[in-house]
């Protein structure tokens, strides 16, 4: 990476970025953990992982932080067999339990974490090549999308509403669902998660329905393909016609007790962008509304409502959901917007870490501090803001100014969009 065309591209020092890009290489081993053997509550697993963050708080591996974790150390010199291994403990668990549980405890076991296992097996098979790995794999990914997300064995649990999915948890409380959707806690399901369509929980298993049509064309099954490409065009669909409000411009998760849209406006209405469902004039809108009222000084906002002790709301900002963002403006050619988004997710990224010397859980997106904390202190050394940095680093090095109008060779290898 050439860290001085990086760092005059963000505007900052590359002494600076150095010392930042030092401190993520000396964390990752505060992160890893070693548990083959069940002990207590803690699932045991058969390679080592990463953990959120490094304090005694975490010592489980969780579904959806681990995502860009895995992106981030793929092709790392020396850490690529243990984001291969961490993609193999996600299959492992579908084997064991039928589901990948929010993270590796028993009491987790009620409930999952938004599904992103169809897009880590795809990122390893195109490194490795391994077709056999691959066809072993993606039985397993077909498993948790029928049987965890798509209600083959529990019917009326995830999937209620015009074939579309909600969060839940066996327990049948809003407020587990609302862990299960990761966002824990927010405003953003009035404290009825179980009664909503989440707008980005179904794009991301559209993005399923796409890997799998296209795995399954690699692997010349054609019936299978067709299967899952109609099923795919049928959410996308969907979507378009109960989440998009057109007086808004803007894509919202759908109550379907009421029958009706939400309107709290959060980060999660880019996710159509993110994978492609939204349309060119949508995705056009929906730039509009980001710049209008989710960007701020040092990133995008959650959402626009303020509540107390909610940590996935305003002023709060969160690395993945940079990443997403960045991902969808992208992929439709707002490269111009995405760079400047990093640049100041960037800049905070920075900023504190010369007030404090450490990268953070979250951040203060609105007023360029420490993120907000909820029911825990927010975390220092935090995996997947760590992994982030490392991406958007990347994709800056890319994105460099004067070099907007090239075709980026990164595009799928990063993005949620179906990489094939």
């Amino acid at each position: 990476m050439n860290l001085a065309r990086v760092a005059a591209t963000i505007k900052v020092s590359e002494q600076d970025l150095r010392e930042v890009l030092e401190y993520i290489e000396k964390f990752w081993p505060k992160l890893i953990r070693n548990n083959p053997e069940d002990a207590g509550t803690l699932i045991g697993l058969p390679n080592p992982y990463v953990v959120p963050a490094g304090s005694e708080f975490f010592q489980e591996m969780y579904y959806w932080d681990s995502y860009p974790v895995i992106l981030a150390l793929l092709n790392h010199k020396k850490y690529s067999k243990l984001a291969i291994g961490m993609v193999e403990n996600l299959l492992y668990l579908i084997d064991r339990f039928g589901i990948i549980p929010n993270a590796t405890r028993f009491y987790f076991l009620a409930r999952s974490q938004p599904p992103l296992l169809s897009h880590t097996i795809w990122h390893v098979y195109e490194k490795t090549g391994d077709r056999m790995w691959l066809e072993e794999a993606v039985s397993k990914v077909e498993y948790e999308y029928k049987n965890v997300w798509y209600n083959n064995v529990h019917p009326n649990y995830r999937r209620v509403y015009k074939d579309l999915s909600r969060y839940y948890d066996i327990n049948v409380l809003d407020d587990l669902a609302e862990a299960e959707s990761g966002w824990d806690m927010t405003s953003r399901y009035s404290g009825k998660c179980l009664d909503y369509l989440p707008v980005d929980l179904n794009c991301l298993l559209y993005v399923y329905e796409k890997d799998l049509a296209n795995i399954y064309k690699i692997l010349n099954n054609t019936k299978r393909e067709k299967f899952y490409k109609k099923r795919a065009k049928k959410r996308a669909e969907t979507v378009r016609e109960i989440m998009w409000s057109d007086q808004a411009g803007y894509f919202y998760d759908f109550n379907f007790v009421r029958e009706s849209q939400s309107h709290a406006l959060t980060i999660a209405g880019i996710y159509p962008m993110t994978v492609g469902i939204a349309t060119k004039d949508q995705a056009k809108r929906i730039v509009g509304m980001v710049e209008d009222r989710l960007l701020k000084k040092y990133g995008v906002v959650q959402s626009e409502k303020f509540v107390e002790n909610k940590q996935w709301d305003w002023p709060n900002g969160w690395a993945l959901m940079q990443l997403r963002i960045i991902e969808g403006l992208m992929a439709y050619g707002y490269d111009e917007l995405a760079l400047e988004i990093i640049k100041r997710w960037l800049k905070i990224n920075i900023k504190l870490f010369r007030e404090s010397g450490k990268l953070w859980e979250k951040y203060d997106v609105v007023h360029g501090r420490i993120g907000m904390a909820d029911r825990y202190p927010t975390q220092h050394g935090f995996a997947w803001t760590n992994a982030c940095f490392l991406l958007l680093l990347d994709i800056t090095e890319q994105l460099g100014e004067g070099d907007l109008d090239v075709e980026k060779s990164h595009r799928g290898k990063i993005t949620l969009a179906p990489a094939f």
